[in-house]
């Protein structure tokens, strides 16, 4: 008797939670679908931003991405962009250095950013002179380990030096993006053009070449954002040589991607990150006085930024110039000369390709 009064009790319940349910659905039937969204991003266990946790990016690129040793990169001023916005990006990837090759054909562990001290995140997955084979091998370890919420392509070029057409460079492309979705089908993918070659139009034609196929591919995928690198590109004016971003480079890469960031939704605001600056990377020589034979030794630093030539000045306290060397080979590593006693400032001037540093603080000397 009690147990059947407490079934009717509970069967109005049973009966106001139908309607509750029914009603929800047909709400949800009227709900508006956010673009690139759908009901399985609510799962527990979908791939995608963790809310109020930061955008993860995985940057698989060459030395465009990577940078040399004493480059700012494109990376730093996209973070700090992304920071500007009030967007929290953790840049994830198994490296944190640019690159520079010594002379021993060894990889330098002391290559250091511009600045001895610029602080960003530096974890990213870019290697210079690295072609998309050296992606696709490892790619699929990379999505899994770090996770990210969006992956960058920049790749390409290397291929169309090693001589390969502007067909197949877009199907490896294609090979390598596949591989990134299926292991993490929700993954946003920022592509980026393949960039301006000016010293070489062979490797130029096959680039556009490939740019064409991909962008016809892409263009309308909702998963991929194109970064059009190309746009306002001038290898005289934004390369040291012809291909690799100076200092003013550097900031116009940032702003594409992040425009391609933002054109898929992923940075609120349209970027202001493209101007021109010089390049500042602070070469400090050493300075050794025996007598009056002054030392200047640059070679310390060269292990730490990528420099081809130097200019030294050194100037006596009264503003008088007692040296100005021209242009000299980086790897001639000091210059030495004798003068009369008095009080002197030091400098050096660096210079890779074309773009020519700004000189660190004068060191100075007293001969007596």
């Amino acid at each position: 008797m009690d147990v059947r009064r407490r079934a009717r009790r509970g069967r109005p319940v049973r009966a106001l939670l139908a309607v509750v349910l029914a009603a929800l659905v047909v709400l949800a039937a009227g709900l508006p679908v956010l673009p690139g969204r759908s009901v399985a991003s609510a799962a527990p266990d979908a791939v995608g931003p963790v809310p109020g946790g930061p955008l993860r990016v995985l940057v698989l690129g060459d030395s465009l991405s990577q940078g040399f040793a004493g480059d700012a990169t494109w990376r730093y001023w996209f973070w700090r962009e992304a920071r500007r916005q009030g967007v929290d990006v953790d840049l994830v990837g198994p490296h944190s250095r640019p690159y520079l090759l010594l002379p021993s054909r060894v990889v330098s562990d002391q290559a250091r950013y511009e600045r001895p001290a610029l602080a960003f995140d530096t974890d990213h997955s870019a290697w210079a002179g690295s072609t998309i084979d050296t992606h696709l091998a490892r790619v699929d370890s990379l999505v899994t380990v770090y996770a990210p919420d969006v992956v960058v392509v920049e790749l390409g070029i290397n291929d169309a030096r090693h001589g390969q057409d502007g067909a197949s460079i877009a199907a490896e492309l294609d090979d390598l993006l596949a591989r990134v979705w299926r292991r993490a089908p929700r993954v946003s993918v920022v592509l980026g053009q393949l960039p301006v070659h000016g010293t070489d139009p062979a490797v130029d034609a096959a680039a556009v070449a490939a740019n064409e196929v991909l962008v016809a591919a892409h263009a309308d995928d909702p998963r991929v954002s194109i970064a059009y690198l190309r746009n306002g590109w001038d290898h005289r004016k934004h390369s040291h040589d012809g291909l690799h971003a100076n200092a003013t480079g550097q900031t116009l890469l940032a702003h594409r991607f992040a425009h391609a960031f933002h054109r898929a939704g992923l940075l609120p605001e349209k970027p202001r990150v493209y101007r021109q600056r010089q390049w500042r990377p602070r070469v400090a020589p050493r300075v050794r006085v025996v007598g009056r034979k002054v030392t200047v030794d640059w070679s310390a630093a060269r292990r730490q930024v990528k420099i081809s030539a130097v200019r030294v000045f050194i100037t006596r306290s009264d503003g008088q110039q007692k040296v100005r060397q021209r242009w000299i080979p980086a790897d001639r590593n000091q210059l030495s000369r004798r003068l009369a006693p008095g009080t002197y400032r030091v400098r050096l001037v660096p210079r890779r390709g074309s773009m020519v540093g700004a000189p660190a603080p004068a060191r100075t000397v007293r001969l007596r």
